[in-house]
């Protein structure tokens, strides 16, 4: 294992004062680490001097600058070039802990692994949790009662930041652009990974501080966000649900779902699935593909899930 190549990649676009303040962690982790590795920081075209920053003051760190912003979506053309064993997706408003790899890299050795999933603390150090898992609610439980029983915030299905083998991500053809500009396509991919037959482990012996969603929230506002991610919560459960009867029960609830949230003038949420209607021959064209990467149902999936112990 120790032979594998291991790259740290930083997601920027227009970031250069958290680069500032978080790209020395993360070179540090990479220095650390008993393995080899190399941190990359891929920029979307940012506006601002990100790039001249990093080769100035990080000279041995590789900059790789998209053909154009697609958000995560951007790191699917950089996979395909580099040779790197093991990925690890990082947002650039983090903070790693020194001892950050190491304990990501031995769940490698098996097969069937195509991520490991770090700790999240916010930078008080308090435990974050996934909001992947609020995803899984609202995507998935209104159409499935029977699953109501699982207390899903104990457990991880998926990661945002976190390591994955490459050529498996490759395999599920990475991110999709379906969900731009963001918010659920990590979900989406691990979704299918697991779909696929492979598993994601949960490591809280690394662990990274997460400033949060900075980019993002500097573009869109609260209703802007809450609009796209009701959007691509019914695009993700209409791409990825084969299930004949979560999608009766998901058909059946629809008309519930849409009266309560008018009920309670929660427009946003209306309005994504308006959105996600305007979608839905992409959607689609999406699930065709996604269908022929499928070995396991959705139920196989929440049965895993339903045995495991609690995190913490």
């Amino acid at each position: 294992m120790n032979s594998k190549k291991i790259n740290l990649v930083v997601l920027n676009y227009n970031g250069k004062h958290l680069l500032e303040k978080y790209l020395s962690s993360i070179l540090f982790a990479a220095k650390k680490t008993k393995y080899p590795c190399r941190v990359t920081v891929v920029d979307n075209k940012s506006s601002d001097d990100s790039v001249d920053f990093v080769k100035s003051k990080f000279p041995e760190i590789s900059v790789y600058v998209a053909k154009e912003n697609r958000v995560l979506c951007s790191l699917n053309d950089y996979f395909k070039e580099i040779d790197d064993d093991i990925v690890v997706i990082l947002n650039n408003d983090l903070r790693l802990d020194a001892e950050f790899v190491d304990p990501l890299m031995p769940y490698f050795d098996k097969k069937e692994i195509l991520f490991v999933a770090p700790k999240e603390l916010d930078l008080a150090g308090n435990y974050r949790g996934n909001l992947n898992r609020v995803v899984l609610k609202f995507g998935l439980l209104s159409a499935a009662p029977e699953l109501k029983g699982i207390d899903f915030a104990q457990y991880d299905i998926s990661v945002g930041g976190g390591a994955f083998d490459r050529k498996k991500l490759l395999e599920l053809d990475g991110y999709d652009e379906l969900y731009l500009p963001g918010i659920f396509e990590d979900f989406d991919v691990c979704y299918r990974g697991w779909k696929h037959g492979w598993k994601g482990v949960y490591e809280p012996k690394s662990f990274y501080y997460h400033e949060g969603s900075v980019s993002f929230n500097a573009k869109y506002s609260s209703n802007a966000k809450m609009r796209i991610s009701c959007r691509n919560a019914f695009l993700f459960f209409w791409k990825n649900v084969c299930s004949r009867k979560m999608i009766l029960l998901h058909i059946i609830f629809i008309p519930f779902l849409l009266t309560m949230a008018l009920l309670r003038l929660r427009f946003a949420f209306i309005l994504g699935f308006f959105d996600a209607l305007g979608r839905f021959k992409a959607v689609l064209r999406s699930r065709a593909v996604a269908k022929k990467q499928f070995k396991i149902s959705d139920e196989d999936v929440f049965k895993f899930f339903s045995h495991l112990p609690a995190l913490a």
